[in-house]
């Protein structure tokens, strides 16, 4: 037998060993409506593992006074918890 047959067994037991990060939606909220940004009538949702840097770098060169982050954590199927 090849390792292909065992592909499936393989993947299985190091999903196990090494779980996926936490996923976290990051958005840019609008402080004077509070509302996320828009770019096309599509709201700016960032998803990454590493939230606080990506809401440091949404913020960078913005006026805190108008624009603030709201982070959410996912699920395992990219729901907001």
């Amino acid at each position: 037998m090849t390792m292909l047959n065992h592909l499936t067994a393989f993947a299985g037991r190091t999903r196990r060993i090494n779980p996926a990060p936490p996923r976290y939606a990051v958005s840019l909220i609008d402080r004077r409506t509070g509302k996320p940004h828009r770019i096309s009538d599509i709201p700016l949702r960032l998803i990454t593992c590493e939230p606080f840097e990506t809401a440091r770098e949404l913020m960078r060169d913005r006026d805190p006074a108008r624009w603030d982050t709201a982070i959410f954590r996912l699920d395992r199927k990219g729901t907001i918890q």
